[in-house]
């Protein structure tokens, strides 16, 4: 999705943001940051069904989730959709929450969208701090944005979004046109909090 008010596009300023190494850009990831988690939840309820629209409207993290929870009961578990055509032709999809993790970090980085004391910015570990946050999160959102499927209903019908130039797009036409397949799902669900650990680019 190209909108500046997408998820993925929240999550690219926010990196860029971070990667800059200026102490300062590092609240504006934030805000970035947490936006891209708020956009998100959106993504999903936006397609839940019976989502009203007062519940869309909703912005704080907690009443989203609570939506999304709602209207697809996984809560950090990860749907993994294989579909194989009879011409040999295969697919696989991933639906990836917006983790309770993910959630807990953007709520904790709302604390730096107000003006800071000068005092906090210099104790020991604040500058460290913030950017350790910012980089699991950032993390943690890449994952969720990752999901093709943001529906991950399978009796009210699953919701894929896919660019057109991918050639999974016409396995799924063709299964849904009537072509003979095989539909599998599997489900994965973290022990614990799913945390992230950054590579060398980090």
């Amino acid at each position: 999705m190209d909108s500046p008010v997408s998820a993925i596009s929240y999550l690219s300023r926010a990196k860029q943001l971070l990667r800059s190494g200026d102490k300062a850009n590092r609240f504006y990831a934030a805000l970035e940051l947490r936006c891209g988690v708020e956009a998100r939840l959106k993504e999903h309820a936006a397609v839940a069904v019976g989502v009203s629209k007062t519940q869309l409207g909703h912005y704080e993290i907690r009443k989203l989730s609570k939506t999304v929870y709602e209207a697809f009961g996984l809560g950090d578990t990860f749907l993994i959709v294989f579909l194989e055509l009879v011409d040999g032709r295969a697919g696989q999809f991933m639906y990836a929450p917006v983790t309770t993790q993910l959630q807990a970090i953007a709520a904790r980085l709302g604390d730096y969208l107000h003006a800071v004391p000068h005092e906090n910015i210099v104790v020991d570990g604040f500058w460290e701090n913030l950017r350790s946050q910012l980089t699991e999160g950032c993390g943690l959102l890449e994952l969720a944005c990752s999901s093709e499927v943001l529906r991950p209903t399978l009796d009210q019908g699953l919701h894929f979004c896919l660019p057109p130039e991918d050639s999974r797009v016409a396995i799924i036409a063709d299964y849904m046109s009537g072509v003979e397949g095989t539909f599998r799902t599997a489900t994965i669900t973290p022990v614990g909090p799913l945390t992230y650990y950054p590579g060398d680019e980090a």
